[in-house]
């Protein structure tokens, strides 16, 4: 496994970091007690693609990876396969199989730039990979500002329109700066809902003046309560990042030196 490049196959990443990617994507999806999600179904199908198969399955996994599209004659293909004592790769094939079980009837395209959006995903989850290995290896990389060399910025997004949500990747640079401006907006906002209210009190009750300040009021607090509802939920990843790192330097060094760091089948 692995022994692909992405200079020699045209692939984004190496089938290496694939297979480092997959890990965790089952990883994850074992700790959930679920089947995989779409990008690591993804991972998935373009790593059991490029190992030698039947054209036929080949062309069902390639056009799954470019368009997230379950063919029938690829399901049929991956249920044999899953089940097959003698298939060398019968692991990865029943977990891409126990993903299009999972997906029922929709069998068709996911989005407009699915390929695209999964390479980006892919290329971010590599990159947060490395920098986990760095803190296990000795502490996190020294941060880098926009006026200084860097890495590269990383501002990823995408939208579920079914629940109504806006996922954003960043680079821990990034991230920090649209903190700082995040809490000084909301800062700026409580800031205007006293100055409205302490106005509104002189104003007669009853008034359309003091009625429309309590509106302003109002409308700037639920936006300031939103901005800060964002500001907890970054510093709590954070700081919740931070003591599994020192939990884990601590399991793996317990001397205090620095570490080297299903559905079922139809």
């Amino acid at each position: 496994m692995g022994r692909n490049t992405s200079a020699g196959t045209g692939l984004p990443l190496s089938l290496s970091q694939y297979e480092r990617l997959i890990d965790d994507g089952l990883a994850s999806a074992d700790s959930q007690g679920g089947v995989v999600g779409h990008v690591t179904a993804r991972r998935l199908a373009i790593w059991l693609a490029y190992q030698p198969q039947e054209p036929d399955f080949t062309r069902g996994l390639v056009h799954f990876s470019r368009t997230g599209a379950i063919s029938h004659a690829l399901k049929t293909q991956l249920r044999a396969r899953a089940r097959s004592a003698t298939y060398r790769h019968q692991p990865q094939a029943s977990r891409l199989m126990q993903y299009c079980v999972s997906r029922g009837d929709d069998h068709g395209p996911i989005g407009n730039h699915f390929a695209s959006i999964c390479d980006q995903i892919d290329r971010a989850d590599l990159m947060l990979t490395g920098l986990r290995d760095q803190v296990r290896q000795g502490g996190p990389p020294e941060p880098a500002w926009p006026d200084a060399d860097g890495p590269q910025v990383l501002a990823l997004a995408g939208q579920d329109t079914e629940n109504s949500t806006v996922s954003l990747i960043l680079d821990t640079t990034t991230a920090n700066i649209a903190m700082y401006a995040i809490t000084a907006y909301a800062g700026d906002r409580e800031a205007h809902v006293r100055e409205v209210e302490q106005y509104g009190q002189n104003l007669p009750e009853g008034s359309y003046g003091r009625r429309n300040r309590q509106a302003i009021a109002a409308r700037e607090t639920r936006v300031a309560a939103r901005l800060r509802a964002i500001e907890r939920a970054y510093r709590t990843a954070i700081e919740r990042d931070a003591v599994a790192t020192s939990e884990t330097a601590a399991t793996l060094n317990p001397e205090g030196q620095v570490p080297n760091h299903e559905m079922e089948l139809e």
